[in-house]
């Protein structure tokens, strides 16, 4: 899949979830029950070298799935 796609996709699921407190924890729920690990895998290498384009949310979920890939400040 295009990567850009997954990071469109990744920020409005963060963006849709309807309760803010919660929204990295949503995110990560959403990513595990419908994305496939390769997507998941694809979205998690190419974050650390694209930070600003990815909600903080979806960043901090990549963290919780895929935490020796992903590491951010």
């Amino acid at each position: 899949m295009i990567t850009e796609r997954l990071v469109t996709m990744a920020n409005q699921i963060a963006l849709g979830v309807p309760d803010r407190r919660h929204v990295s924890e949503q995110v990560a729920v959403h990513l595990r029950s419908f994305w496939a690990p390769s997507m998941i895998d694809e979205l998690a290498a190419y974050a650390p070298a694209h930070e600003s384009e990815l909600q903080p949310e979806v960043l901090a979920a990549l963290t919780v799935l895929r935490p020796q890939e992903v590491s951010h400040g």
